[in-house]
Formats: structure tokens, C-alpha cells, sequence
């Protein structure tokens, strides 16, 4: 090799190591960096004859199969915690079978306090204990209801939270896409650039769930799985949401979950609040609608003394059950104020039959037993409820808490299934992407002592020249 050679070459080892423990350094510096990707260096000969090497590129060490599908898994748990914990605090409020604070619990305590009305019907003790009942199931099923509404609000607000989130940053993106052109493929500058950007595509991944396609000059666009375009180039479709009846849209385009024939969301945190709100929570309302409407309809058909359209035991906010109205009825379910005496009902009319104009006699239990058989008479409750249409009012409240906390549970195990998944996925992903700081060290180790051989290349070149040069 000529003098001249081995000038080339050390110097370019020296420029190319300066490189090595930039991006060495960068890596042991971002080790705990949230979202920043291993760097390493990839290296060319330079033209035959002249002697050195080259930075080619400095690469991000990433697995795209893994990228992938760290952001499909992360979509999937997105959407089971976001039903899961709108179900769980809810759940809890309407109680469980065993616990004397759900409906079921009240209402056994409402039919036990008929049974003893009917052994001591002339007790004015036994029935303000019916009316008492019949009041606190009213108020048990009312709050439930109630605190239904509060969740569908509280997941309105959070659609509203998700959709703003995700066109800011399909925006931010956008902005990316336009700032590409500022960075020469294969820099340090360009590798920050890319870690930004997929940050911000695992953030859009975790509300819903993407498919990513890039042009020619590294842009990226993105699409929901089912197709629809979220951005294309520097072209954002904003994403927006009806409250009215939870639809979505991208542009022009529906993208609500879980509609025939639209190229709609499949996953992410997003899905999982259009599910509870289209879903889970109108069934919950309409098995608590429904379960008003059995104790309305059973005392008006099982009151032999009432007038047509005259008002039973359990009311519509003191009027009887309109089915044309039946959409929110437990939030409005009332006892009948003609048996509260403190607005001056008459608490006999438990006895006798609300529709009663004067007190019978103390012994007959005609009426009380017609009100206990009713109980036990098929409810025939809409089959949207999921509950059996043979299932007495007797039985109904307790499987109503079964089959919303059955739901309830069932989310909690697709949750914890999908954070597993998840978490396995994101950790071979941080295997392959993650920094091993004592990896990088030895790195930087060997990194000095080339350092220092080129050094001592173009040390010992030098005293070669001088020497030629003194003998000349």
C-alpha cells in the first residue's frame, strides 16, 4: 500500500469511528428514552485503489414484522380495557347476587315483605313494610339506571377525547410527511425523524387500528384496517363522531365499528367506547327498561280494582306504562303516591287493591295473593335483552345482575388475554429495538482502541515522510 493509500485509509477510519461514537454514545444516553430505536452503523469500501471506508447509513434497529404486530396486539387490548374498565366501576354500583344491595336482592326483600302482608293483611306494620320495599326496588332499579346514564355521558366524552386525540396526531404526521424532504436518508437526523414518526403511529395504533403503506420518498400513509383513508400525503380525513347515534367518519367516508358494508374500525381504544355505546350499554338500559315494565305491567294486570288507565303499584312517573314510551322507564319508576301517606295516600290499598274507594275488609287477602301470583307469570322480556322470555319476574332481577356481570367478567378476561398477548409481542419488539447498555459499552471500547490504531497510522506515516524528506 502506497503512503498515500494508508493516509486515505486512516483518516477515513478516523471520520468513520468519530461516526461509531456518535451513535454509540446516542445509544447508551436514550437506553430509557421512551420510543427511541437502537442505531447502528453500516459501512462501505470506498473506489478500489484509494484505500478506506465509508458511513453508508446509521439504521434503526427495528423488525417491521414485530412493529406490526405490536401494534395490531396493542389495538386489541386498547379496546378490551377501554370496555372493561367502563363495565367495572358500573358493575359494582349495581351489585351481585348474595350482596342486599342489587335489584335482586331487592326485590326478594319486596316479595318477602308480600308474603307477610298476606299472613297479616289487617297489619298497618306489614303494609307500609310492602310499601317501603316497593319503594326502596323502585329507588334500586332508578339508580342503576341513572348511573347508566352517567357511564353513557362519561363514554360520550371519551369518544370526544379519542377522535380529537387521533386528528391531532394524524395532523402532526401530516406535518412529518411534509418535513421528510429536510432529511437525507440514512443520517442521524433522518433516524430521529423516523423515531417520531413511529411513535406517533404506535399512539394512532392504540386508538385504532392502522394500516400503514409509505411512497417512494419514505411518506407515510395510513388507512383503518378495513380500508378507509386516515391520511395520504399531506391529505388528513378528519375523523368525527355523531353523539346522536355514535357514528363515525373519516372524511366523508363511515368508519363505525361493527357496520355491514362500511370499511370500518376493527380495533383499538376508540372501538371499545363505540361498543359500549352502542352495544353493551343499550342492552344493559333495555334489561333494566325491561325489568321496569314487568313490575308495572304485572301490578296494573293483577289489580282487579283499577279503572281503565288508571295508575298500579309501580308507576311511569305516576302514570301507567305507555310501550310506546318504554326507553329510559327505570330512571322513571315510581311507587304509587296513592299509597304514601305522607302525600295522603292510603296504605290499605296495598290490601285492597289500588284502585280501591274505601277500605275492605281487614282479613281478605284476595288481592294481596293476586299481586304474589303475579310474580311468577313469564315476563315474555325482549329477546334484545338476552334474557329468557320464560323467565318469571321472580327470577328476573337475579339474572339481570348475573348477565351484566357475566358481560362484565367476560371483558375483564378478554382484557387480561389481550394485554398477555401484548405484552409478550412488545417485549420481543424491545429485544430487537432496546438498547443493552453493557452491549454498547464494549461497543465503545472497541470503538477507541480502532480510534487509536488509526491514530497510530497516520502517526507512523507521518515519520515516514519526514524521514524521506530529510534524506532527499
Amino acid at each position: 500500500m502506497s503512503l498515500s493509500g494508508a493516509l486515505n485509509t486512516a483518516a477515513s477510519g478516523l471520520r468513520v469511528h468519530q461516526t461509531l461514537s456518535q451513535v454509540t454514545a446516542g445509544n447508551v444516553a436514550n437506553a430509557m428514552t421512551e420510543g427511541y430505536s437502537r442505531r447502528s452503523v453500516a459501512l462501505t469500501s470506498t473506489a478500489l485503489g484509494t484505500g478506506g471506508v465509508l458511513v453508508s447509513e446509521v439504521r434503526r434497529e427495528v423488525d417491521a414484522a414485530l412493529v406490526r404486530m405490536s401494534r395490531a396486539e396493542t389495538a386489541r387490548m386498547s379496546e378490551q380495557q377501554a370496555i372493561h374498565e367502563g363495565l367495572r366501576d358500573y358493575t359494582l354500583f349495581l351489585g351481585q347476587p348474595g350482596d342486599g344491595v342489587s335489584p335482586g336482592e331487592k326485590f326478594g326483600a319486596f316479595s318477602a315483605s308480600l308474603t307477610t302482608l298476606v299472613n297479616m293483611p289487617a297489619s298497618t306494620a306489614a303494609q307500609q313494610g310492602v310499601i317501603f320495599a316497593a319503594e326502596d326496588l323502585a329507588g334500586t332499579i332508578r339508580n342503576a339506571s341513572d348511573r347508566l346514564a352517567s357511564l353513557r355521558a362519561d363514554v360520550d366524552m371519551e369518544i370526544r377525547y379519542e377522535v380529537s386525540d387521533l386528528n391531532d396526531k394524524l395532523y402532526q404526521l401530516r406535518d412529518l410527511n411534509l418535513r421528510l424532504r429536510d432529511f437525507e436518508p440514512g443520517t442521524l437526523e433522518a433516524a430521529s425523524y423516523s423515531d417520531q414518526v413511529d411513535g406517533l403511529l404506535d399512539e394512532v395504533a392504540s386508538i385504532t387500528d392502522i394500516r400503514i403503506s409509505r411512497t417512494v420518498d419514505g411518506a407515510v400513509n395510513i388507512y383503518t384496517t378495513g380500508g378507509a383513508a386516515l391520511l395520504e400525503g399531506d391529505q388528513v380525513q378528519d375523523v368525527t363522531y355523531n353523539p346522536g347515534d355514535g357514528t363515525l367518519f373519516a372524511g366523508t367516508q363511515e368508519v363505525t365499528p361493527g357496520v355491514a358494508g362500511v370499511r370500518g374500525m376493527e380495533a383499538g381504544s376508540l372501538v371499545g367506547f363505540v361498543t359500549l355505546k352502542r352495544e353493551i350499554i343499550p342492552e344493559f338500559q333495555l334489561q333494566l327498561d325491561e325489568y321496569a315494565r314487568g313490575l308495572i305491567q304485572a301490578f296494573e294486570g293483577a289489580d282487579a280494582s283499577l279503572a281503565v288507565g288508571q295508575a298500579g303499584l309501580f308507576t311511569d312517573n305516576g302514570f301507567t306504562y305507555d310501550a310506546a314510551n318504554l326507553e329510559g322507564l327505570a330512571s322513571r319508576l315510581r311507587v304509587n303516591d296513592a299509597v304514601d301517606s305522607g302525600v295522603g295516600g292510603s296504605a290499605h290499598l296495598i290490601r285492597d287493591g289500588l284502585g280501591a274507594t274505601s277500605e275492605g275488609l281487614a282479613s281478605d287477602t284476595t288481592q294481596i295473593q293476586a299481586f304474589i301470583d303475579s310474580l311468577h307469570v313469564a315476563m315474555n322480556a325482549d329477546p334484545n335483552t338476552g334474557i329468557g322470555a320464560t323467565i318469571t319476574l321472580a327470577d328476573y332481577g337475579s339474572e339481570l345482575v348475573t348477565a351484566q356481570g357475566t358481560r362484565t367478567s367476560r371483558a375483564e378476561q378478554s382484557f387480561n388475554a389481550a394485554r398477555s398477548a401484548a405484552e409478550v409481542v412488545q417485549a420481543s419488539r424491545k429485544n430487537v429495538e432496546g438498547v443493552n447498555i453493557d452491549e454498547e459499552m464494549q461497543n465503545l471500547m472497541l470503538i477507541e482502541q480502532s480510534y487509536a490504531a488509526n491514530s497510530k497510522i497516520l502517526t507512523a506515516v507521518s515519520e515516514m515522510l519526514d524521514e524521506l524528506i530529510a534524506a532527499v
